[in-house]
């Protein structure tokens, strides 16, 4: 939700730091001041809480399982004395990992106890997984960064945390995190190994995901009172969607920059605070709020506060496009709420034959046959190849892209700069959806229905049901005849988006490496197969964060 600033001007923010900044000590002149809150913690922990954050005789504080549930009541307890000695309650919200359930609980989304049990529960799963380790790289911005782990064969590391334009957490095994430390080190590059004994915030946190995101179907959560930015999409909550994105974050990266450029559009760095008095989420913030280089932001990158930089006059320039290829039973409308967020980005769908403006021309159940109907109407429409471009398919659309770029490869045109692929394994690989042509038309609708993406009104009128029915079939049809050949890799780099629920292995995914030279690129949304109708803005800024990263090949 997106609460209006007051009358009196923009509102108040809150800033809740996550792990990592825990140290002995802390919450010293909050115990005494709640008791009944920590003997509440005490119960459902099972320990003596003010002994571990004050003494920490065995040395917990630092284990994961007593980390998270000591930070959550130390923040919990921190904004709570702040709003009694009569500080603004805060109209958004904002914490880093661990920090985003005390934004939900200061947001209204549960109470001190409910949020208290879910974090500890967190923290016993993360816990978890072992042999992982985390490494934060300073000076370095995150595209220079993914070219040096491209070129030491490093693809086994994810980024966990984008924290400011040039601080970047590694997550990944341990053997990997020590070898690009090393590395770094030779080039001078200042990086840390943090105080965790996992890959928290990666592909290796997916088992702890899963465990949780089942564990919080026990939990209902309140509409939000407030304002939270999520890390992992770097926008606001809404209220439906809480369970989701919070297993979604255990095991995606938290994208602390996109996420305060977000709240500094709704308000300005001097009305944010720190809960508990700290200064690395502050500094963060200014070190975001003073490069300014987002574009939109306002800012020139350089440009100091109340100081104006007159840009030199400049021609405008063109904007990169977007080539999009539909989805089974879609037309050039598919994606229309892509285009809505890509506004530096001309978004182009092509429109098969059987559909649309193309109704009267048979419709094609080949993918050699479709994929040289996409090719002829990039080749006859020269300004789809003029400037910068990049393809993008989901599902079928996701194949029929990939031999699209193929083709243009075979006939020497222009490549494109990046190919995005979501909701298919890789083309070397069966579909799951190759016989679904074959269905009887009842079995065919209801399998459809668990898909998603089918309108519901849809079903409520027969004679629509029977026109598109013939279309779908055509286009799973294609699926069916789609056969695999083995070529050199396109020299494109591919990214693959995927729901947190669709049917995909790891290695489904991972096979997409097999078709590109360079290093694959992933990330997954809350959501089943059609999940990019409800995160088109995430979907969006991955887009344009390749398209940008592709700028200098």
């Amino acid at each position: 939700m997106n609460r209006p600033a007051t009358a009196s001007g923009p509102g108040r923010a809150v800033l809740f730091p996550g792990q990592g900044s825990q140290r002995r000590g802390m919450g010293a002149d909050l115990f005494g001041r709640f008791p009944e809150l920590v003997s509440l913690a005490g119960d459902v922990l099972g320990y003596d809480l003010p002994r571990l954050c004050l003494e920490d005789p065995d040395g917990r504080l630092d284990d994961t399982r007593y980390t998270q549930p000591a930070l959550y009541v130390v923040n919990a307890l921190s904004h709570l004395a702040s709003v009694e000695d009569g500080e603004p309650v805060g109209e958004y919200f904002l914490g880093h990992s661990l920090g985003e359930y005390n934004a939900l609980l200061a947001a209204g989304a549960f109470d001190f106890e409910t949020g208290l049990r879910l974090v500890a529960r967190r923290g016993e799963l993360m816990a978890r997984e072992r042999g992982g380790a985390m490494l934060a790289v300073v000076g370095l911005p995150e595209t220079a960064l993914r070219e040096f782990l491209a070129g030491q064969d490093l693809g086994r590391l994810d980024v966990a945390n984008l924290n400011t334009p040039t601080q970047t957490v590694l997550s990944g095994p341990v053997e990997d995190i020590e070898r690009a430390r090393r590395s770094l080190d030779d080039r001078r590059v200042r990086t840390s190994r943090l105080r965790v004994s996992a890959a928290f915030h990666s592909r290796y946190m997916e088992p702890a995901r899963a465990e949780f995101r089942a564990f919080l179907k026990g939990y209902r959560f309140a509409p939000l009172r407030a304002t939270v930015i999520a890390n992992f999409t770097a926008r606001p909550y809404a209220d439906d969607e809480i369970a989701q994105v919070l297993s979604a974050q255990i095991a995606g990266p938290v994208r602390w920059v996109e996420s305060v450029r977000h709240l500094l559009r709704l308000t300005p760095a001097e009305n944010c605070r720190e809960a508990g008095g700290g200064r690395v989420l502050t500094r963060m913030l200014e070190q975001i709020d003073a490069a300014g280089t987002e574009p939109g932001s306002g800012k020139a990158a350089g440009a100091t506060a109340g100081t104006a930089r007159r840009p030199a006059p400049q021609a405008p320039a063109r904007r990169p496009r977007l080539v999009c290829v539909a989805y089974a039973g879609g037309d050039e409308r598919a994606y229309a709420g892509l285009a809505e967020h890509c506004p530096d980005v001309e978004v182009v769908t092509l429109e098969r034959p059987g559909r649309g403006r193309r109704m009267s021309e048979p419709l094609l159940r080949d993918a050699g046959a479709l994929a040289d109907d996409l090719f002829r109407q990039v080749r006859d429409r020269r300004e789809h190849l003029d400037g910068p471009y990049a393809l993008y398919g989901h599902s079928l659309g996701a194949r029929l892209a990939f031999l699209l770029c193929r083709r243009l490869r075979d006939e020497g045109l222009p490549a494109p700069r990046h190919l995005f692929v979501s909701g298919e394994c890789a083309p070397a690989l069966p579909s799951r959806e190759r016989d679904t042509w074959r269905l009887p038309t009842d079995a065919f609708w209801d399998h459809l229905k668990q898909l998603g993406g089918i309108p519901p009104e849809l079903f409520d009128h027969q004679d629509l049901m029977r026109f598109y029915e013939r279309i779908l079939r055509a286009d799973f049809e294609a699926l069916g005849s789609y056969t695999h050949q083995e070529r050199e890799p396109l020299d494109t780099p591919v990214t693959v988006i995927t729901g947190y629920d669709e049917w995909f292995t790891e290695d489904d995914i991972r096979a997409w490496q097999a078709e590109t030279s360079y290093p694959l690129t992933t990330h997954r949304f809350p959501g089943g197969h059609f999940f990019i109708k409800e995160h088109w803005a995430g979907l969006a800024r991955i887009v344009v964060s390749g398209l940008r990263a592709d700028a200098g090949r």
